[in-house]
């Protein structure tokens, strides 16, 4: 599935897009619940085209870039909701080089499943180039999301994926945290990076990390880390170090999800 995109200009009418600011530093928070019909989402905020924002009925792909764009100096700010989804994100005060936030993030809930990514962009040169990564993963991700949940054991459509990405992302790298939950509440967690994930105040993940030193990323030739475990409480992705507010960050927060059976 290819995502098309929305003139900005048309979602601020059909959506009626306000500004709203906010003292949230560096997030993207999404609390999602799983409902039989999921429509499109509304979008609102701050500089929110500095997004990129590209949606469908029951998906959304927001932040990194298509293209590298000069810096307006202003900070950003996006929020909304996708039926039971609710969702911010904020480009860091730190990132002066690029005017779009570095991280991307895939929301695509059906009633069969969820899958949700926060993908963490690294510029080693400060160029945008992490953002044109983590916004290449996240687009390639929505090619392969319906066939994720139609797999008992999606294991190898990730590895497709993951291969797609090393052969599509020439510039910049991204880190990959990509939850899969189920019809019966089993969660499959795919990570390269140090993205983290926390299910009942508890780590899921191995970071790929030593200090600042990235040992993993998405774009290159190791294998996915893969985890199970049953989704009990809150479950939560971040991008990165949670308290770092200078830089771009994403976190989600998973809640209640009910599927059809």
């Amino acid at each position: 599935m290819k995502p098309s995109y929305h003139p900005w200009a048309s979602l601020s009418y059909e959506f009626g897009l306000r500004i709203k600011r906010r003292e949230i530093f560096g997030w993207v928070l999404i609390s999602l619940g799983l409902d039989l019909d999921y429509g499109e989402p509304e979008i609102r905020g701050f500089n929110t085209d500095a997004f990129n924002p590209s949606f469908g009925r029951g998906w959304l792909v927001a932040g990194g870039a298509d293209k590298v764009l000069g810096d307006d100096g202003k900070p950003k700010e996006l929020e909304g909701s996708l039926g039971p989804v609710r969702f911010s994100m904020r480009k860091g005060a730190g990132h002066t080089w690029t005017r779009f936030c570095e991280d991307s993030m895939l929301i695509y809930a059906k009633p069969n499943g969820v899958v949700t990514a926060v993908f963490d962009g690294v510029s080693g040169e400060g160029d945008g180039s992490g953002g044109l990564a983590s916004r290449r993963a996240a687009n390639t991700l929505l090619e392969h999301v319906d066939r994720i949940l139609e797999r008992e054991q999606p294991d190898e459509v990730l590895e497709e994926y993951r291969e797609k990405c090393v052969s599509s992302i020439p510039l910049g790298a991204t880190t990959a945290l990509i939850l899969v939950i189920k019809q019966d509440g089993e969660c499959l967690l795919y990570n390269k990076g140090d993205s983290m994930c926390y299910a009942g105040g508890r780590l899921i993940n191995t970071l790929d990390s030593v200090g600042n030193l990235l040992l993993k990323w998405l774009n290159d030739d190791k294998p996915f880390s893969r985890y199970t475990f049953k989704r009990q409480g809150e479950i939560t992705l971040c991008s990165d170090g949670v308290l770092n507010s200078w830089d771009d960050s994403t976190e989600i927060n998973i809640n209640s999800i009910q599927t059809e059976h």
